[in-house]
């Protein structure tokens, strides 16, 4: 591991991973907002056990119009 690195150990978790498609931040920013306020609070099965998030980044031009990202966010079962 490079010099100034830091290994996080995550839990085992289960994960909702939400693909984004578009510029960012924008696109990813768009996508964060509805996990938050509509698909978690509205989810009857799953929900946040208050750890970390994770944003997955593609290769390519973050500006272009088809930039492909994902948020993954833990989830465990109610």
């Amino acid at each position: 591991m490079p010099e100034g690195m830091t290994v996080y150990e995550l839990p085992d978790f289960d994960w909702a991973i939400f693909d984004c498609s578009g510029p960012c931040p924008k696109a990813l920013q768009d996508v964060n907002t509805k996990i938050w306020k509509e698909w978690l609070p509205g989810n009857p099965d799953f929900e946040f056990p208050g750890r970390v998030n994770i944003e997955w980044y593609g290769d390519g031009d973050p500006s272009a119009s088809d930039y492909h990202a994902a948020i993954w966010i833990p989830v465990k079962k109610k």
